[in-house]
C-alpha cells in the first residue's frame, strides 16, 4: 500500500498558474501606479511649459500692461496662449483639459511678466482610486 502523502507531493501540476493568479493583482497595481505617476509628472511638465510660453508671449508681444485670467484659448493674451498649450498637450484619460491661467505685468522694458497656470489632475480611477491633484506652475520673464 502506498503512502497517500507521497502520492500527493508528486502532483504539482498548475502550481505556477495558482502563484501567478495570486501575484497578478499586486503586479498590475504596481504597473498602473508607475504609469499614473509618470503621466502626473508629464502633465506637470506641460503646465510648466505652458506658463513659460505665456510669459514669453507677454514679454515679447505687448507694450501695454498685462492683466488676464481665465480658461479661454486663443492668441490674444498670455493666458490664452498658456491655455491653448495645455489643451493641446495634456494627458487627461478622457477628462477635461481645462486649465486656468492668470497673468500680470507691465509693458515697459525691464519689468516682469508673471504667468501662473493651474490644472487639476485626476488619476486613473479604476485601479488606484479617483483622487485629484492640484498642479500649479509659475513663470516669470523680463519684458524686452
Amino acid at each position: 500500500m502506498r503512502n497517500p502523502l507521497i502520492r500527493f507531493k508528486k502532483h504539482e501540476d498548475g502550481v505556477a498558474a495558482v502563484e501567478f493568479a495570486l501575484i497578478l493583482p499586486l503586479l498590475m497595481m504596481i504597473v498602473f501606479g508607475i504609469i499614473n505617476y509618470g503621466i502626473l509628472l508629464y502633465d506637470q511638465a506641460v503646465i510648466t511649459n505652458a506658463a513659460r510660453e505665456g510669459a514669453r508671449w507677454g514679454a515679447i508681444n505687448t507694450s501695454a500692461s498685462i492683466s488676464c485670467a481665465g480658461t479661454a484659448t486663443g492668441t490674444a493674451d498670455p493666458c490664452q496662449i498658456a491655455n491653448s498649450y495645455t489643451q493641446a498637450n495634456l494627458i487627461t484619460f478622457g477628462g477635461a483639459t481645462t486649465s486656468t491661467s492668470t497673468a500680470t505685468g507691465a509693458g515697459t522694458s525691464g519689468t516682469t511678466v508673471t504667468v501662473t497656470v493651474s490644472y487639476t489632475f485626476t488619476q486613473i480611477g479604476w485601479i488606484i482610486g479617483n483622487t485629484s491633484n492640484a498642479l500649479t506652475a509659475t513663470a516669470v520673464m523680463y519684458h524686452e
